[in-house]
């Protein structure tokens, strides 16, 4: 329904069914149960599927295929895959193209070895468009110092929404303090390291762009060895950035929605160009590196083989996140039981990626993270919306969900997307393989997954800088519980313009609630649940008192506190006048302006004095606090 931003995989095309057939080739009685991925009904093939060209899964490896009257040609779907036992059964078969695509199809099926059998399906992508930029922008007034001296950083309000820019929507009420990742307080901590590798899955990143080529991931043995030559014998020649593998070639191709997403994972901070990135680092190469996946080039696309490699080539190749702003039509798939039947190729892969995916020292296995789709449909694409990936949903900068994402059972959470209604500035800026500019707006769901998966290279950076270890499982977790609650701000209705029909809709907020995962993503939180450190909120220049019972039990007002530590730089840089107090179980804090800095409670357990020689006594008991500093918090600690 909804024309911006969201490469599509189009799965479900308009189906023919063969009826014309190869009698001498098919058996008497095919044994359909076999064949799967047909694109459209069971016995009618897709005009999307490859003549010429099948995916076949072996029951043994060693087991050979072969068709009387058939000359086939057999080669691995997967190089190099003896380290996987489902993916070394896969073999990609080819034979004469003006031959019965289906007929071929039964009888490859009714060999004993053959397990199962897919058709290739083409991937089409949606040709997504970016917003026009603003013929002048107005200098914003932000209420904090900024990092870096990227210029566009003070328009990105997705990372650090202070409600500055408000002054530019339509409605003072679109731009809301608070809708953001909370990155800054993030980068405070870490801003990326140079070991983790992002591959981007899109299409291809402009990989000498001026706020990304410092943070490109290089295969350098393919750098500096001969061209036309595999030089580090990985199966793929001349890739030195990553591969196209819509041309099967090591060039990969400058494409402006790949590039888009790339910048917002890792455009290099603080060289005073363009953009920041969310996990670009600090201008001192220690940005996260961006491996570029190309799955569409122009307007080619990929066949389903081709990417299920860049799968198995992302993890063997260093990457332990890979960012996917692509799926299905939603209504392709309705539960996870057909998206295993049916794509087992595709699962098979991205199971491989999370599997051997890795980062040496902190996180054995990978993570996929996946758009949930622009249709404004109750239920987001696959492969996204299978249970055990990351499903993203865009948020507009209100806190409502974006007029076009897709919501409902098996998203996970929610980041800024955009939204075009509100105006140009309130979508996401990020990098455009225009360089007039450098940067460029768009909107969607492809814009919101980044913004997650830039949140999870700052995690692995951090757990690198900690020596900490992770699992992938830990890391979901922890992304999926870093967040603030969204439900509360799906009420009522919010006006868009369909560019399509030319005509103004009220969209109802309520369906919306509880179902675009668990909640929007904190940057800042998710570095501090790793530390094990709890957030306390506060608002600027309103003294609050917080009950400790949480964090010291029930009876926290009954304890004799040994006071607070906090250091002068933390209370000058809150702007806090008075130190902080506790009376009652309560801490008692006023911060004049927003930011963060940790503060000790030290509270006394077993008595009224600390115990030891010869007194009898209680222990002490100390335990270390984030305050986090906003303009506007909610009444159940998140952000408004």
């Amino acid at each position: 329904m909804n024309r911006f931003f969201f490469i599509a995989l189009l799965a479900l095309l308009s189906t023919a069914c063969v009826k014309d057939s190869i009698g001498d080739i098919a058996p008497e009685q095919a044994p359909s149960d076999k064949i799967h991925n047909w694109g459209g009904e069971p016995g009618c093939v897709s005009e999307a599927a490859a003549k010429g060209r099948l995916m076949v899964r072996l029951n043994d490896k060693q087991a050979t295929i072969a068709v009387e009257g058939i000359e086939l040609e057999v080669e691995p779907l997967f190089p190099k895959a003896a380290s996987d036992t489902k993916l070394e059964r896969w073999q990609l078969v080819h034979f004469d193209k003006e031959l019965d695509l289906k007929s071929v199809a039964e009888s490859i099926a009714a060999l004993e070895d053959v397990e199962r059998v897919e058709f290739d399906l083409k991937m089409k992508r949606i040709v997504s468009e970016s917003l026009p930029m603003p013929s002048s922008r107005p200098e914003p007034t932000r209420s904090v110092e900024l990092p870096f001296d990227d210029p566009e950083l003070p328009y990105q309000w997705h990372y650090y929404n202070d409600g500055s820019l408000a002054d530019y929507a339509d409605k003072a009420e679109q731009c809301l303090a608070g809708a953001d990742i909370n990155l800054l307080n993030a980068w405070k901590y870490t801003a990326g390291d140079s070991r983790v590798i992002v591959a981007v899955m899109d299409g291809g990143i402009m990989c000498d762009h001026p706020d990304l080529k410092d943070n490109m991931w290089v295969n350098e043995a393919e750098q500096n060895g001969q061209k036309g030559v595999d030089d580090d014998g990985n199966g793929y020649v001349d890739d030195i950035h990553g591969y196209n593998f819509v041309a099967d070639s090591g060039n990969v191709t400058a494409d402006d929605h790949g590039t888009h997403v790339a910048g917002t994972i890792g455009a290099v901070n603080n060289n005073g160009y363009a953009v920041c990135g969310i996990a670009g680092g600090t201008g001192n190469n220690d940005g996260v590196r961006l491996m570029s996946i190309q799955i569409f080039d122009g307007e080619e696309s990929c066949y389903q083989h081709q990417i299920v490699r860049g799968y198995q080539y992302a993890a063997d190749n260093g990457a332990v996140l890979i960012n996917n702003s692509w799926g299905y039509d939603p209504e392709s798939y309705i539960s996870d039981n057909e998206f295993e039947k049916w794509d087992s190729a595709l699962k098979n892969a991205i199971d491989y990626f999370e599997a051997n995916a890795r980062l040496e020292g902190v996180m054995e296995g990978g993570m996929a993270i996946f758009a949930a789709g622009n249709e404004t449909y109750h239920q987001p694409c696959y492969p996204g919306a299978y249970h055990k990936y990351v499903c993203v949903t865009a948020m507009s900068s209100d806190y409502t969900a974006a007029y076009y994402t897709n919501y409902g059972p098996g998203c996970n959470v929610v980041a800024p997307g955009g939204d075009a209604n509100y105006g140009t500035l309130f979508c996401i800026s990020s990098t455009s393989i225009d360089t007039t500019y450098g940067y460029e707006y768009m909107q969607g769901t492809s814009m919101a997954t980044p913004h997650v998966t830039g949140c999870a290279a700052l995690a692995l950076s951090y757990a690198l800088k900690q020596g900490y270890t992770l699992t992938p499982d830990y890391l979901r977790a922890l992304i999926q519980t870093s967040v603030h609650d969204i439900n509360q701000y799906q009420t009522g209705t919010k006006r868009y313009f369909d560019y399509v029909q030319g005509s103004y809709y009220n969209i109802d907020l309520a369906p919306y609630a509880k179902k675009l995962g668990s909640g929007y993503i904190d940057a800042h939180l998710l570095l501090m649940q790793l530390d094990s450190t709890p957030c306390l909120y506060f608002k600027t220049g309103v003294a609050t008192s917080l009950s400790l019972d949480e964090y010291f039990g029930g009876g926290s007002e009954d304890l004799t506190y040994q006071g607070c530590e906090i250091s002068d730089e933390v209370r000058d840089a809150l702007g806090m006048q008075n130190k902080p107090r506790i009376e009652n179980g309560l801490l008692s804090i006023k911060c004049n302006k927003p930011g963060v800095g940790r503060i000790k409670v030290n509270a006394i357990i077993g008595g009224q004095t600390v115990g030891g020689g010869d007194v009898m006594g209680g222990m002490v008991v100390e335990r270390e606090f984030e305050l986090v500093v906003r303009g506007s918090v909610a009444d159940n600690g998140g952000w408004l």
